[in-house]
C-alpha cells in the first residue's frame, strides 16, 4: 500500500464555529464542502494536508468510541511547521485574535527551537513551531 495522503479528523461542539476559527487563522476551506453544515473541510500548507471537522455525535459514531475530554487531557499534539520566527509571531497574533487560547507563548528552546502552544474552540492542542536546522545539535 501506498499511501498518498493523510487526513486529520477532530470531533467539534460548534461547526460554524470552529469553521470561523481556522478560517481566521489562514486555513483554506476545502471548497468540496463549503456550505456544509453538520461538517468542514480544510487544506493546510503547500501540500493540502485535510483537516475534517465533524460534529461531536458524527464522530462518535465514526469511531464508536467516546470522544477524549481536552479539559483533562491531552490525546495528541498537532504542529504546524513555520518558516521563520516571523511567522510563528504572526501565527500566535492570528490565533489570540480569532479567539483560540494561547497556552504557551512564544519561547526559544535549546537555540534552535521557537514557537508556541495553542487550544482551538474544542480544546484540541496545536503548536506552532519554527526549527533552525542551521542551529540543531549534531548527535
Amino acid at each position: 500500500m501506498s499511501v498518498k495522503q493523510l487526513w486529520l479528523n477532530l470531533p467539534v461542539k460548534d461547526i460554524a464555529r470552529s469553521k470561523q476559527f481556522f478560517t481566521e487563522i489562514g486555513f483554506r476551506e476545502n471548497p468540496i464542502h463549503k456550505g456544509s453544515t453538520n461538517l468542514a473541510g480544510f487544506l493546510i500548507g503547500d501540500q493540502d494536508f485535510v483537516l475534517m471537522l465533524f460534529e461531536e455525535n458524527d464522530f462518535k459514531s465514526f469511531t464508536n468510541h467516546e470522544i477524549s475530554d481536552t479539559k483533562s487531557g491531552s490525546e495528541m499534539l498537532i504542529n504546524i511547521d513555520a518558516q521563520s520566527k516571523e511567522e510563528v509571531d504572526a501565527m500566535e497574533a492570528l490565533v489570540r485574535k480569532a479567539g483560540g487560547e494561547v497556552y504557551q507563548s512564544t519561547v526559544e528552546s535549546q537555540s534552535w527551537l521557537y514557537g508556541f502552544g495553542f487550544k482551538d474552540p474544542d480544546g484540541h492542542r496545536w503548536a506552532v513551531l519554527y526549527m533552525d536546522m542551521g542551529k540543531m545539535p549534531r548527535g
